[in-house]
């Protein structure tokens, strides 16, 4: 009944990266590298039709040729019929976890220390089964209890190793069973074969099924603990990060600020700025921002209603958390300043943004994002030492490796960022 049971799951096994196990007259289902990651997806019973009457088909045909060679009497065709398909999900319980979870992570190194706890376990459930099951020792009254210090090695594998360790503490359990039941010695042995190897598989499924949930939802617990642990981790960084933006973005408003009122309304606008592209960071789980979202979020309010007076051309580019921290700042700065003294003071001034990725020429690989004013009064220089010049000639550039320039030319305020693309840019 092992090998019957065995070898469709190893089929499945090598012919499908979805790792389907057909064991008739039910299905274990391992999907993947998700496989035993939760407990309800450790396995799925799913009884088909085709399954069940393959089972029946393969149980018939091996209990007639039992009892035609004399090995098995008739009239107890019922039972070993049952014993043969319960031998079908012992098997894929039992031995099909087992190659799953060896394959899936022997690949990747393990430590001295890993090999160590393991090998550990093992050695103490196979006390256990030389103790419980064994046939070396006779079987007495008093030895029958011994049969639940299988318990210990099995809990021992699914509270503090993993998977892979408790599927194949329970394989090993159940070797030593079948061995001391094949010699009719053992806790399992009756005066009926069938009846031994029922109570053995019963003991087999029982011992499997149990730790094999524990085990998945052990590990489930500990992936959460351990993504709560990296998001305190991420949320400190992050936190760190923002904190050190505000001061150094206070200290330089308040440079520029001659007193409390103009420092609160100049440290609060740029505040808004930077909450608003946090919004749009949140919105796409952290991961990044279009660039088309970012560049309407911060330009909007300048313009009001009369978004004609805005012109923004460029190809859909999802930029990473901290570009758009420090691109949302930079183009805030733009923005206040064409409100107040720029191409939006007045009525018929506009403003065009435009970006692309250079892929040729010296720039190739880099992300030009250029700032062009139009129908604006006259600027005759700019004042150098200023917050916003501060922050969208060195501040910006130099935190995304690149280079900016702004220049006042007749028709009004240029300002061009050239930063390489890997900087800016998330992945995929």
């Amino acid at each position: 009944w092992c090998a019957s049971s065995l070898a469709p799951s190893a089929w499945a096994i090598s012919t499908r990266p979805r790792l389907t196990l057909r064991t008739p007259p039910y299905v274990l289902t391992m999907i993947g590298k998700n496989a035993a990651r939760n407990t309800i997806a450790i396995f799925e019973f799913m009884p088909r039709p085709n399954h069940r009457i393959r089972s029946g088909i393969s149980a018939t045909l091996g209990v007639v040729s039992l009892s035609l060679s004399g090995y098995a009497d008739w009239a107890d065709f019922a039972t070993i019929w049952m014993t043969w398909l319960m031998g079908d999900l012992t098997g894929a319980l039992v031995i099909a976890p087992v190659i799953v979870l060896w394959t899936m992570s022997f690949p990747r190194s393990a430590g001295p220390q890993e090999w160590a706890q393991s090998c550990a376990v093992f050695g103490a459930v196979i006390a256990v089964g030389l103790i419980a099951f064994s046939p070396l020792i006779e079987q007495t009254a008093s030895r029958g209890p011994l049969a639940f210090l299988a318990v210990l090695p099995l809990m021992w594998a699914a509270l503090r190793r993993n998977q892979r360790d408790t599927a194949t503490t329970a394989l090993i359990l159940a070797c030593f069973a079948v061995w001391g039941t094949a010699s009719n010695g053992g806790p399992f042995a009756r005066s009926n074969i069938n009846d031994s190897f029922l109570l053995l598989l019963a003991f087999m499924i029982s011992i499997s099924v149990p730790s094999l949930a524990l085990s998945a939802d052990v590990a489930t617990r500990k992936r959460h603990e351990d993504h709560v642990e990296f998001v305190m981790h991420e949320l400190s960084h992050r936190s760190k990060n923002l904190l050190a933006v505000v001061q150094g973005m206070a200290r330089q408003v308040a440079r520029q600020t001659e007193n409390f009122q103009d420092f609160d309304a100049a440290l609060s606008a740029r505040l808004r700025a930077l909450a608003d592209t946090h919004d749009l960071l949140v919105t796409g789980g952290w991961r990044g921002t279009d660039i088309r979202d970012l560049v309407r979020t911060q330009l909007i309010p300048f313009v009001e209603s009369k978004e004609n007076r805005l012109t923004s051309e460029g190809p859909g580019l999802m930029l990473i958390p901290k570009a758009a921290e420090q691109i949302g700042l930079a183009l805030h700065e733009l923005g206040t300043n064409a409100a107040k003294h720029g191409a939006l003071s007045v009525p018929a001034g506009t403003v065009t943004i435009q970006w692309q990725l250079e892929n040729d020429g010296p720039e190739k690989g880099h992300l030009r994002i250029g700032w062009r004013e139009r129908g604006g009064p006259a600027v005759n220089e700019l004042q150098k030492n200023g917050f916003g010049h501060m922050i969208t000639t060195k501040i910006v550039p130099v935190s995304l490796r690149g280079k900016a320039s702004l220049q006042v030319e007749p028709e009004g305020v240029q300002w061009t960022l050239v930063v390489p693309a890997s900087s800016v840019l998330a992945k995929g």
